[in-house]
């Protein structure tokens, strides 16, 4: 299969149920009744299109879930630096404990 874009393959499939629907009748003397595939086609183009709806409101979620996880540890990562700076204030710049926690932001 060709590398078509989604948009352009949903609008083929569009396309080519019109087209179909429309001429109906040259196929059907031809002795070929298009309507059973088209339905079928039109199924599958519902669900399709269902999916990529679902699929789209999914990726909104999970862009809102990042930004949320984001604000979430950049709030957590400040408190746990005012922390360590109250540390290293009650305990001096050269205490041990304060020296290790220095560490952990290289």
């Amino acid at each position: 299969m060709s590398k078509m874009t989604e948009a352009k393959k949903r609008d083929f499939v569009t396309q080519i149920i019109t087209l179909v629907e429309e001429n109906q009748e040259v196929l059907t003397d031809k002795g070929f009744d298009p309507a059973e595939r088209v339905d079928e086609l039109k199924t599958k183009k519902n669900t399709a299109d269902t999916a990529e709806i679902a699929q789209q409101e999914a990726a909104a979620k999970a862009k809102e879930a990042t930004a949320q996880a984001n604000l979430t540890l950049d709030d957590a990562y400040k408190d746990a630096s005012d922390f360590a700076d109250l540390i290293s204030g009650l305990l001096g710049k050269d205490d041990e404990l304060v020296k290790k926690m220095r560490k952990f932001r290289k």
